[in-house]
């Protein structure tokens, strides 16, 4: 097999050597020693061009028959890092199992789902102290308006060209 140019002979081989790496980039950027929206628009590009990779269902299928072939542990003359097929993402389907339980529960939930949503809804509209009216006891109380936080970031978006 042949050494592709985007995957340098050296790369971290382990956690730690990831971690120096990064922090390296990092105090690169705040000592000023490189531009930080190059760098982030670089390491954005890089990590979508790995996740394309990494998320390919031909790797995915080749990496599997390559485990097969040694079983569990490591691949012999890669000691860097522990490959092993796994199951993932186990997922119930419960709506086939005719349980008149779990159905009415179900439903419950949605309706409940909805109506907090509503609810929801409703409350963002409040803007200072209200007084409302228990209808089902008639007892008076107060609402506040909902906290909203948020944090600021960036967003990275790459042409199609």
């Amino acid at each position: 097999m042949k050494n592709l140019p985007i995957f340098p002979k050296t790369v971290p081989a382990n956690k730690k050597e990831q971690e120096d790496i990064a922090s390296l980039l990092v105090r690169s950027v705040e000592d000023g020693d490189i531009d930080p929206i190059e760098a982030i628009v670089k390491a954005k590009s890089m990590q979508e061009v790995l996740k394309g990779f990494l998320d390919s269902p031909a790797v995915k299928e080749s990496v599997i028959k390559e485990c097969e072939k040694y079983g569990k542990g490591e691949r012999p003359g890669y000691k860097t890092a522990e490959v092993q097929v796994k199951e993932t993402g186990a997922k119930w389907d419960f709506t086939g199992c005719n349980d008149h339980v779990w159905n009415e529960l179900s439903a419950r939930m949605e309706s409940l789902k909805e109506q907090l949503k509503e609810r929801e809804a409703y409350l963002k509209t409040i803007k200072e102290r209200k007084a409302e009216i228990d209808e089902a006891t008639g007892e008076v109380y107060d609402i506040f308006p909902p906290v909203r936080s948020a944090g600021i970031s960036f967003a990275i978006t790459f042409k199609k060209t």
